[in-house]
């Protein structure tokens, strides 16, 4: 369970990291955010089927 919710919390501050750099209004700042965005919603993602799966007991 603690590696589901460390996955969970780590992949959502990636998403806000990403987020927060495509504010930036430079070209290569928003396309990194984005796709930091995009590729941290991947541990959120399987921190989210872990839980679930941990939990469904």
């Amino acid at each position: 369970m603690a590696f589901s919710l460390t996955l969970i919390i780590v992949g959502a501050l990636g998403v806000v990291g990403g987020i927060w750099l495509a504010m930036d209004k430079r070209a290569a700042s928003v396309v990194g955010g984005v796709i930091i965005a995009l590729l941290s919603l991947v541990p959120v993602l399987v921190g989210v089927v872990f839980l679930t799966w941990d939990t469904a007991g």
